[in-house]
């Protein structure tokens, strides 16, 4: 799986909750990216570890007024990301019909969408497909699978 090297566009389906988090410090986080909560309570990239709950899409806009593609955040910085959770669309290769109904886990912050668990254990319902793009759509308030 591939980590966002710039920003990146969301098609998003229905209503959409926006939250405000800290995000962890010493990384770049892009528009469009898919944080996960960590072991500390910051948003950050997701990993392939246990119980990491999904935040939501950074919309690249920060609770202290700067808008922008992509923020460098500093050591020991915590600035406040405003997120976006909700249905989203996200890539996942070779979807297929069948896919529908089935469980899914985000596996890095591109939003990249696995059926294979590895040591993740909060999954998504896979709610349509789109084959032609090969997307996914799931929404991130509501997981499915707690192991």
């Amino acid at each position: 799986m591939a980590a966002l090297s710039a920003a990146t566009n969301r098609k998003y389906h229905g209503q959409q909750d926006e939250i405000s988090a800290p995000v962890a410090a010493s990384d770049t986080y892009y528009r469009g990216a898919v944080l996960a909560l960590d072991a500390n309570g910051y948003a950050s990239v997701p990993t392939d570890a246990a119980a990491l709950f999904i935040a939501g899409v950074v919309t690249g806009e920060w609770e202290d007024g700067d808008k922008t593609e992509a923020k460098v955040v500093g050591s020991g910085e915590t600035p406040r990301a405003v997120l976006r959770r909700g249905k989203v669309w996200l890539p996942f290769a070779s979807v297929a019909v069948s896919d529908r109904g089935e469980i899914a886990y985000v596996a890095d912050d591109a939003g990249t969408l696995t059926q294979t668990a590895g040591s993740k254990t909060v999954g998504y319902v896979i709610l349509d497909v789109d084959t032609t793009n090969d997307l996914a759509l799931v929404d991130l308030r509501v997981p499915d699978r707690i192991a």
